[in-house]
């Protein structure tokens, strides 16, 4: 094979894969938006398979009833969390826009008490920059107090902006129990069903990346077991070391919340410790933000170690996964690229795909 020829199969096979890419993201981003109901509810029955075979295998129960009590419990459970999570968030939110007037007295003195502290710093600097400073601290001052003061008004439009999009969301999770209850009762027809479409290659390779996604799903549990585990730890040695009433169950607490990439830990500690820094504690308020920033820390360092330890990749390719997935589809990208880099390498080791050039790396 030529030069040319060389270089011009290396541009097409870079264009098609281009494509590709740009075809699954663009399916991810438009096409997961409308079909995210029937996904859910798939893998909600395809959860709920093993305990419907146990039922029916092994306590000799009907089918049909295993999967009528099995929908039941698995319902009301998913029920009761949302709905607890839901009281909570509105409980929350209450009580922050309850307590804002408040808080907005509290920090207009500690602003005013900023700003005279940071003139007479800068005078003893240069009288230029403080005269300067004098001009524009005003102007400042007003623009913090007129977003403080706008807070109140922008939650209650960002609320009747979520309350307008309620219907349809509601409509969506309607049709996902729906079809988490079809799915479940026929799901055995059904996966049939969609691999006799498959042909014979591809339905081995959906065989072999089911196989290797369960594989990889135990792990990322294992894994975030142990995450959960550390900063649980963490945050009971540091809350009893401040003295904090009920520590163990807030650490509890805030390790489950911090599983989640969208929330964390963050969420808790550092309005915790701002709150607390503005009401006078400061050796707690900055003990608390401490805290937050040694959990952050040391989860980002164990946190790709864990994972590619679990789920066989290099640290350094989870962590990328988690950065691009974070980037290209949110907090949802950060779980779920990780995962498919894994399935890809189960299966390029397994042979089913070829994707990774094996072999010494010594070797040209």
């Amino acid at each position: 094979m030529s030069e040319t020829e060389r270089r011009r199969k290396f541009i097409l096979n870079v264009l098609y894969w281009f494509v590709v890419a740009a075809a699954i993201y663009v399916m991810c981003r438009w096409l997961l938006g409308l079909i995210w109901p029937f996904l859910l509810a798939f893998l909600f029955a395809w959860l709920l398979q093993s305990p419907i075979c146990f039922m029916t295998a092994k306590r000799h129960m009907r089918y049909g009833l295993s999967v009528a009590l099995c929908l039941t419990v698995f319902f009301v459970v998913l029920g009761g969390i949302v709905a607890a999570l839901t009281a909570s968030l509105i409980s929350g939110i209450q009580e922050l826009v309850h307590n804002l007037p408040d808080l907005c007295d509290l920090i207009e003195p500690i602003l005013s008490t900023l700003s005279q502290w940071l003139e007479t710093a800068v005078a003893r600097i240069d009288p230029t920059a403080s005269s300067l400073l004098t001009e524009r601290l005003p102007d400042m001052l007003f623009s913090v107090e007129s977003k403080m003061a706008n807070v109140p008004v922008q939650a209650v439009a960002e609320a009747s902006a979520r309350a307008a999009k309620f219907p349809g969301q509601l409509l969506s999770m309607i049709i996902c129990v729906i079809a988490t209850i079809f799915i479940t009762v026929d799901f055995s027809r059904i996966t049939a069903f969609l691999l006799r479409q498959m042909p014979q290659r591809m339905r081995r390779m959906t065989m072999q990346a089911k196989n290797c996604a369960v594989q990889v799903l135990r792990s990322y549990c294992r894994s975030y077991g142990i995450i959960l585990c550390i900063t649980f730890a963490e945050l009971a040695v540091g809350l009893l070391f401040l003295r904090q009433r009920h520590a163990i169950l807030i650490a509890l607490a805030v390790a489950i919340l911090d599983i989640f990439p969208v929330l964390g830990t963050g969420l808790v500690l550092v309005p915790w410790g701002a709150v607390t820094l503005l009401v006078g504690s400061t050796a707690k308020g900055i003990g608390l933000l401490s805290l937050w920033l040694i959990i952050l820390v040391v989860r980002q360092i164990i946190e790709p170690r864990i994972l590619g330890h679990q789920v066989g990749l290099h640290p350094v390719v989870t962590l990328i996964a988690m950065f691009f997935g974070a980037r290209l589809f949110g907090p949802v990208g950060l779980l779920l690229l990780p995962i498919l880099c894994a399935v890809l390498k189960s299966l390029d080791d397994a042979g089913v795909i070829h994707l990774i050039r094996h072999g010494d790396d010594s070797s040209d």
